[in-house]
């Protein structure tokens, strides 16, 4: 769903693919790839919420499958084959956020489509170009967003009180399914708008979830030392998901129209 017929590529697609044809069969063979266009990606005002919609859930879910060895072990006891099989909660989570969120993306850009008159092209797909993809692919996302902070918060507060061991590994579950389906979704938005160079973009993504998440597992035990893990978590709930409440806001509002101007720039460099 929502490929594009013809959108500019702010990257100069055409010059790119005309120095490739001319180049010489060794030259294709070792060009080296340019970083810095994935890195640009991120600094554009449309890319960069999208960016940490799907960036920072990641995190935040590698924040979590950290502490359990450690949370297992001295709150609950368990040993280590104990501790492996628990990360088979976040598994199971992980594979059924996926498939649900899959139909519900299908669902949201059918409907959006719907609203607006569009008529669905199933064949060559669908020109974004007129198409608020950001709305389509961000629907929902509030609810989603209230689910994930209670169950973040409330993981890390269950474990500070001792709860029984049922609940985080319940909570688990259901990171892993919202964690999993934002990405999903997101990842899905950015290669929308940047259907040209869906790798490049593909790139960014993975420089900012991975840098998001060396800060954030860098940060888990000094913190967890100072505040506690039920306010650690509650923090990063916070962080990831009130601040996804307002990047969401600024998705389905102004991400169409900052998708445009950038694409008015990248026509005239």
């Amino acid at each position: 769903m929502g490929n594009t017929k013809g959108n500019v590529d702010e990257e100069k697609t055409d010059k790119s693919e005309r120095a490739h044809e001319n180049s010489s069969p060794i030259q294709q063979r070792f060009k080296i790839p340019n970083p810095w266009a994935a890195v640009r990606i991120i600094f554009w005002k449309d890319t960069a919420l999208v960016l940490w919609m799907a960036g920072s859930p990641y995190a935040i879910w590698y924040c979590v499958q950290a502490s359990l060895p450690l949370i297992y072990k001295e709150i609950y006891g368990f040993n280590d084959f104990q501790i492996g099989l628990s990360y088979l909660t976040g598994g199971f989570g992980t594979v059924v956020g996926g498939y649900a969120n899959g139909k519900l993306m299908d669902r949201n850009y059918k409907m959006t489509a719907r609203r607006i008159g569009h008529t669905v092209d199933k064949v060559s797909g669908d020109d974004l170009n007129h198409f608020p993809i950001e709305k389509a692919r961000a629907r929902g996302s509030w609810y989603i967003l209230a689910v994930y902070l209670c169950a973040l918060s409330g993981y890390g507060w269950a474990i500070n009180f001792h709860a029984h061991v049922s609940i985080p590994l319940i909570l688990q579950f259901v990171l892993a399914a919202i964690c999993t389906a934002f990405q999903q979704t997101f990842n899905a938005l950015l290669v929308d708008i940047f259907p040209a160079s869906p790798s490049t973009a593909a790139a960014s993504g993975n420089i900012t979830r991975c840098a998001l998440s060396a800060v954030a597992v860098a940060g888990l035990q000094p913190m967890v030392d100072r505040m506690g893990r039920g306010w650690y978590f509650t923090l990063l709930s916070l962080v990831s998901g009130g601040g996804g409440i307002f990047t969401n806001w600024f998705i389905t509002t102004r991400g169409m129209t900052w998708r445009h101007q950038r694409l008015k720039i990248n026509q005239t460099d």
